[in-house]
């Protein structure tokens, strides 16, 4: 009989969830996907498509390709509220109606950061909302919050023994929504805050992902203090870092083994827009903690084209994307190898000494 309690015994103990802080050491270690969209503004012309046509509209073209992986994460740009009042003086305000948002749910989003220069557009009252209906919706989210406690808390993810914290700061204007420790609002790209947040949250079987909104719109090149500002988040413990805001893509940079991707571009876009661009999404594979492999994926994004309905994009459009954004990431030492309508990068093949990336002229011309 003491046998058999003892073979049970140690069927459980396997059977269990890993414990945090403990090892991989006599188990597989876990391999998972999260993908990485941009940014995601279902307002104005995107909105009246989804009320037009159903919550179904929006994904139904990319719907079948984010299925493929275990998570799914975007910057949400826009509030969820039919409540509060427009900002005053601010030339772009946006929201989404409580019920199209139910197009998120359709699309299975796991997790979205709000620390960004629209979740305030109609004041508090808005981003309460917000992160009411994402709570009832069951979508972890970050970055904002009733103070700066709140904002700075991460979305929190977990899978076999991996915890993934999603932390996101915003540096855009306006100031006024940034969270302080008596007022609610957004987190702010503050070092400081950040190296504390992250020795909070890291231990030895947890990812850290940083969101940052930040840059400069329509451009392809990040500011050098976004360099230095994303390398010293990563000196800190984070082990990835997904940009947002130009709306343009940007290069990938690998910095000691972690990806640093300085802008994603759109995910769905609001309304027409001549400088619109393709896009791109990140698909990180990890194995345990770390970064195997990282995707990258053209993503149609030109709205007077897709109609406000993004997809993977196929033939001589991917190929244009995916070598824009190589070249880009050329600078940074970072090496992506196109194989068909794709693009891989691989860590422990990209090993170089960072570098500073090329002037805004540089870039400008090698991208001729």
């Amino acid at each position: 009989m003491r046998n058999k309690v003892n073979i049970f015994a140690i069927i459980l103990l396997f059977a269990l969830p890993l414990p945090l802080g403990t090892t991989f050491a006599h188990r597989e270690i876990p391999r998972f996907t999260i993908f990485f969209a941009g940014d995601l503004l279902l307002a104005n012309e995107s909105q009246k498509r989804i009320t037009f046509n159903g919550i179904g509209y929006p994904f139904n073209r990319i719907k079948e390709e984010l299925l493929k992986y275990d998570f799914v994460f975007a910057n949400l740009e826009v509030p969820i509220t039919d409540r509060g009042k427009p900002l005053i003086g601010k030339p772009y305000v946006f929201r989404l109606h409580p019920d199209d948002a139910r197009c998120l749910n359709d699309l299975r989003i796991d997790a979205v950061s709000l620390s960004n220069n629209h979740i305030l557009d109609y004041g508090v009252e808005g981003m309460e909302d917000t992160i009411r209906i994402l709570n009832a919706m069951n979508i972890r989210h970050s970055g904002a919050g009733k103070n700066l406690a709140e904002a700075r808390r991460p979305a929190i993810l977990s899978t076999r023994g991996v915890r993934i914290c999603i932390l996101s700061y915003c540096n855009r204007p306006p100031e006024s929504f940034y969270a302080t420790e008596n007022t609610p609002g957004t987190a702010p790209l503050d070092l400081a805050l950040i190296r504390d947040d992250i020795a909070s949250w890291k231990n030895g079987h947890t990812i850290i992902i940083v969101s940052l909104h930040w840059g400069i719109e329509h451009t392809h090149t990040p500011l050098q203090s976004q360099v230095e500002t994303a390398r010293a988040i990563i000196d800190t413990g984070a082990d990835v870092i997904i940009g947002h805001h130009p709306h343009w893509p940007q290069g990938i940079e690998l910095y000691k083994g972690k990806p640093i991707a300085y802008s994603l571009g759109n995910f769905i876009g609001g309304y027409y827009n001549a400088v619109e661009r393709d896009n791109i999404a990140l698909a990180i594979t990890f194995v345990g903690t770390s970064c195997e492999r990282i995707k990258v994926i053209p993503i149609a994004g030109r709205n007077s084209h897709i109609l406000f309905q993004p997809f993977v994009l196929k033939g001589p459009s991917a190929a244009w994307t995916l070598n824009l954004v190589r070249n880009l990431s050329l600078p940074f030492n970072t090496d992506i190898r196109i194989s068909g309508d794709v693009g891989f990068v691989e860590p422990a093949k990209n090993k170089q000494e960072p570098s500073s990336p090329a002037s805004p002229a540089a870039r400008t011309q090698n991208l001729k």
